[in-house]
């Protein structure tokens, strides 16, 4: 395996890792969204539970290290990443506060 070939690897292999990424952030929406809709908030484990996954994604997405080897798209996932799991958390304080 040449250089190149090595270098789309990684390319690949962290573009896969961050559209899992994206992924668990779709999920975790979804429950936050849903619990507001059955009024689950009020819950304090589910509250801690959250709130404790969505650190684990902001530590998980702020420590990403820009792709070397990869292309313009996935720098812009990575800020996209970074951005929503900010409103996710702002959007989730705001819920619970309620």
């Amino acid at each position: 395996m040449n250089v190149v070939e090595m270098q789309e690897k990684l390319a690949a292999i962290q573009k896969d890792y961050i559209d899992t990424l994206e992924e668990a952030i779709k999920r975790l929406e979804d429950e936050i969204k849903e619990a507001s809709e059955v009024e689950q908030t009020g819950n304090p484990e589910w509250e801690k539970s959250i709130e404790g996954y969505i650190d684990e994604l902001h530590s998980i997405i702020f420590s990403l290290p820009e792709p070397r080897y990869g292309n313009e798209e996935l720098h812009e996932k990575i800020a996209a990443l970074r951005k929503r799991i900010k409103d996710i958390y702002a959007d989730f304080k705001k819920m619970i506060k309620n």
